[in-house]
């Protein structure tokens, strides 16, 4: 994969950037060339943690496994960095966006060298956190689910009483939002509402999204899960469904060359959000990636990089 780290926000090397899920550090943390294999990603990427999968560390109950897990996390860190939370990045887009008539995305600051010194420290991590981290979690999933339920009914009345049928897969769903006066418009508009200073119109607000390839690819994952839970016919494939958590992470991508996950309804739900957005990054499951990434696991426990990019 051809890639210029001077487009990868706060690139500091010149390796590629590798973005791992939560589901795909608990697969490094649980595989049995575990320390080899890290020792190989270090040398041969510039690891980067997301706010969201720190967050769901620490919500780990078994705190022998929240500790095994935060391990991972330290060695990852000790060649790369941790992101803001995403909301965070989103605030810090539409505000520069707002005060930079020639706004560029990419010389948005969004590393988070607090949150990187407590997962090195890993001295505030107890039960109590975990365990407040994970009830507001779960309320932050059940909401995010709820916006969705409460949707469907009259999604499935629209197309009940039309002879219209479906959109049979994601990519036909987005041109029926993006009309003029569409609901991708209007919900992008009040999210940037919640942060800007004047109210964003619709020309405003196309601008922003065609500028801002962490928006854009937030605003089209939000639809993938409306999509989704709502519109997908039974038993077309794949799956698009992602949690909230996993889902809001689609802001990330725009900031590494290499994603990678073990979650299925994730993995689909990004490569339909990437492909659309036309983002350049590689989204692998987590064997994908050591079969496509790494040439063999005998040469990860030497230490070498087994890189064919």
């Amino acid at each position: 994969m051809l890639y210029d780290p001077s487009k990868r926000i706060n690139a500091p090397d010149k390796w590629p950037i590798l973005i791992c899920d939560t589901s795909a550090i608990n697969c490094l943390a649980d595989d049995p060339d575990s320390e080899a294999l890290i020792d190989g990603l270090r040398v041969g990427f510039h690891p980067r943690l997301t706010f969201t999968s720190v967050g769901e560390i620490i919500a780990t109950t078994n705190r022998d496994r929240r500790e095994s897990l935060l391990r991972v996390c330290k060695r990852m860190l000790s060649m790369g960095d941790c992101m803001d939370p995403q909301h965070e990045i989103i605030r810090k887009m539409i505000e520069t966006f707002e005060a930079n008539a020639t706004f560029d995305w990419t010389e948005v600051y969004v590393r988070f060298p607090a949150a990187e010194q407590e997962i090195i420290r890993s001295e505030n991590f107890h039960d109590e956190l975990s365990k407040q981290e994970r009830e507001q979690a779960r309320q932050h999933d059940r909401a995010f689910s709820h916006v969705y339920e409460a949707a469907k009914a009259p999604f499935d009345r629209l197309f009940a009483s039309s002879s219209e049928m479906p959109p049979i897969n994601f990519a036909q769903f987005i041109p029926h939002l993006q009309v003029p006066g569409g609901a991708f418009w209007i919900l992008a508009a009040r999210l940037c509402d919640r942060v800007s200073k004047t109210s964003f119109d619709e020309a405003t607000v196309k601008r922003f999204v065609g500028q801002c390839e962490p928006f854009r690819a937030l605003m089209l994952a939000l639809f993938a899960a409306q999509y989704d839970r709502c519109i997908r016919p039974p038993g077309v494939a794949p799956s698009l469904r992602s949690g909230r958590n996993d889902t809001s992470m689609a802001v990330c991508l725009p900031f590494c060359h290499h994603f990678v996950s073990d979650d299925a309804g994730q993995l689909a739900c990004f490569r339909a959000v990437a492909s659309i957005a036309a983002l350049d990054v590689s989204i692998h499951s987590y064997d994908e990636f050591l079969d496509a990434i790494l040439v063999s696991k005998s040469v990860a426990m030497s230490g070498a990089s087994r890189l064919i990019l």
